[in-house]
C-alpha cells in the first residue's frame, strides 16, 4: 500500500513538473537507464516542430571562449539546423591547440566520433572520446589520450558539461547511430571566428592555425553541411573534390569568395579598433573571474536546452555533479532556483579539486605534528583526591597456617597487601578473601556497632576508676603449657 502511494506521489510530482514547465526554470527527469534514456518530451516536441527525425545525422560545434556546445541535426535536404545549445561549465588550459600529454589543453580542430568512442560507463556520468590526436595532430607529433566530452562539470584537458546536458548529447548520438550514421563530426574552435575576434587576436602565436580552422568554419557557415576534412602539407583542407590541392566545387568557390570579401572589409575595420598587443588570459585568472561572477549572481546569456534536474539514484555524488537521488531533492532544487538561491553544485576543475585535497592533506599533517609536539611538552598534573584514602600499613609478615604439622611447606603464608579505599571509616575497609579484596557491608555495620559498644565500656571504666582504688596487677607470667606441646 505504501509503495503504491509512493509511486502515485512520484508520478504526481512528475506531472506537476511537466504542467509547470512554462513557469519553472527547470523540470524533473527521472533516469532509470542512462544509456537508453530518451530525449525529454520538450526536445522531442521541438524536433517535431522543425520537421527533424529523431534518428537523423548530427554534428557538434564547441567554442572555448564562449563556453558553448552546439548540437546540429540534418533535415531532409541534408542541411544541418541548430537544435540544442549547452553551456560548457568547465574546460582547462587557454586558447590554442593541445600539443602534448599533460599540458592541460583542451583540443582544437576537426574530429570524428564513432560508436566505439562512446563511453556508457564513464566516471563522469556519461562521455565520449573526441578522437584526439587526429591526422593533423599526428603530423605535428602531438600526443595525448582520453580527451573527452563528459558530464560532472570538471575538466583536466576535456570539455565538461552538466550531467543533464551530457544525458541529452549522449541520446542525440545514440539515436543518430541507430539511424545509420557511421560517425559524427565535432568541430572545436577557440572562439566564434568572426572578423572582430580574429582581428583582436592577430598577434597570437596561434593565428595561422586559427586562420586554417576558419576556412572550415566558413564552409559550414555557407553550406550548413559538415565539411569533408583532410590533411595536406600539415594543413587542414576542406571539401577538396579530388584530394589535396584539387580545389573545391565551383559553386562553393564562388560563395566562399563572396563571403571572404565581406569578411575582409569587417576585419579591416576591427583591426583599427584593436591594437596588436593581445594577450590571452591565464587559466587560473579566468576561472577565478568565473567563480567571482557566480558569487555576484552574474550568469552568461547562453540558451540551455538541458535546463532540468536529473533524478538518478545511481548518480555519483560529487562536488560537481548536478544529479540528485530523489524527487524530494529535485523539487527542492527546482524551488531554490525559482527563488534565486545559488545552487549547491560548485563547478570546479579536476586540478582545483586535487589542489584542495592537497591543501587539506598538508593541513592534516601539520595538525598531527603539532599534536605530537604538544604531547611531548605536556606534563601530567596530579589531581587532588577529595577524600583522603585510608591505608593499612603493609609489612610482609608471615602467619601460621591451619595445616597438619607434617605439611611444613604449607605452614607459613604471606599476608595479602592492603587495598586502598576512599573512605575515612576504618570499619569499612574491604575484606581480603583468597588474596582478593571484597567489600563486606554486613561486617562494616557490625564493626561500627562493636566500636560504639567499646567506646561506651571505656567511658564506664573511666568513671569506675575515678572512685575505686587501682586493682592489683595480674600475673604477667604465661601459663604453663603441657609438656607434649613442644611447638
Amino acid at each position: 500500500m505504501r509503495l503504491s502511494h509512493g509511486l502515485v506521489f512520484a508520478l504526481g510530482l512528475g506531472l506537476l513538473a511537466s504542467c509547470n514547465s512554462q513557469d519553472a526554470l527547470v523540470g524533473i527527469e527521472h533516469v532509470s537507464n542512462r544509456v537508453e534514456h530518451p530525449l525529454p518530451a520538450k526536445m522531442r516536441a521541438k524536433l517535431a516542430k522543425m520537421n527533424l527525425s529523431m534518428s537523423s545525422p548530427i554534428m557538434m560545434r564547441i567554442f572555448k571562449e564562449e563556453a558553448v556546445m552546439e548540437v546540429w541535426k540534418a533535415n531532409s535536404q541534408d542541411r544541418y539546423q541548430l537544435v540544442a545549445t549547452y553551456p560548457i561549465c568547465a574546460w582547462s588550459g587557454q586558447l590554442g591547440p593541445k600539443k602534448k600529454e599533460g599540458d592541460r589543453q583542451a583540443p582544437e580542430g576537426f574530429y570524428n566520433v564513432t560508436p566505439a568512442q562512446m563511453n556508457p560507463n564513464s566516471s563522469y556520468y556519461l562521455s565520449f572520446d573526441m578522437g584526439y590526436p587526429n591526422k593533423f595532430d599526428r603530423a605535428y607529433g602531438r600526443s595525448g589520450r582520453n580527451l573527452m566530452v563528459h558530464g560532472a562539470c570538471s575538466s583536466s584537458g576535456c570539455y565538461s558539461i552538466s550531467d543533464a546536458a551530457v544525458l541529452q548529447v549522449y541520446a542525440f548520438a545514440r539515436d543518430a547511430f541507430k539511424g545509420g550514421q557511421k560517425s559524427f563530426q565535432i568541430q572545436a574552435f577557440p572562439f566564434r571566428m568572426t572578423a572582430e575576434n580574429m582581428a583582436k587576436r592577430r598577434s597570437s602565436e596561434h593565428y595561422e592555425f586559427w586562420k586554417n580552422l576558419k576556412t572550415g568554419y566558413d564552409h559550414f557557415e555557407i553550406t550548413h553541411r559538415p565539411p569533408v576534412v583532410d590533411v595536406c602539407g600539415k594543413k587542414y583542407t576542406f571539401n577538396e573534390v579530388g584530394g589535396c590541392n584539387s580545389g573545391t566545387p565551383p559553386a562553393l568557390t564562388a560563395a566562399y569568395q563572396s563571403y571572404s570579401k565581406a569578411y575582409e572589409a569587417a576585419f579591416t575595420v576591427a583591426a583599427t579598433k584593436y591594437g596588436s598587443a593581445w594577450k590571452d588570459v591565464a587559466e587560473w585568472d579566468r576561472k577565478a573571474q568565473e567563480r567571482l561572477d557566480r558569487r555576484m549572481g552574474k550568469t552568461r546569456a547562453i540558451p540551455n536546452d538541458a535546463d532540468y534536474v536529473v533524478v538518478d539514484a545511481k548518480a555519483k555524488k560529487s562536488m560537481t555533479s548536478d544529479a540528485v537521488a530523489s524527487y524530494s531533492e529535485a523539487r527542492k532544487k527546482v524551488e531554490d532556483i525559482k527563488k534565486g538561491v545559488r545552487p549547491t553544485v560548485e563547478y570546479i576543475s579536476v586540478a582545483e579539486v586535487a589542489y584542495r585535497k592537497k591543501l587539506a592533506e598538508e593541513k592534516r599533517k601539520e595538525d598531527e605534528k603539532l599534536e605530537k609536539r604538544l604531547a611531548k611538552a605536556r606534563i601530567p598534573v596530579p589531581e587532588p583526591n577529595p577524600i583522603k584514602p585510608v591505608m593499612q600499613a603493609y609489612v610482609a609478615e608471615e602467619r601460621a597456617a591451619d595445616a597438619p604439622f607434617w605439611k611444613v611447606w604449607e605452614r607459613k603464608i604471606k599476608v595479602a597487601p592492603p587495598v586502598e579505599v576512599t573512605t575515612a571509616d576504618p570499619g569499612a575497609l574491604p575484606v581480603v578473601v583468597d588474596g582478593t579484596a571484597k567489600t563486606d557491608e554486613k561486617k562494616s555495620i557490625k564493626t561500627e556497632a562493636v566500636t560504639a559498644r567499646k567506646s561506651a565500656d571505656a567511658s564506664a571504666d573511666q568513671a569506675e576508676q575515678s572512685v575505686q582504688p587501682p586493682a592489683v596487677a595480674a600475673d604477667s607470667q604465661p601459663k604453663e603449657k603441657p609438656f607434649w606441646k613442644v611447638w
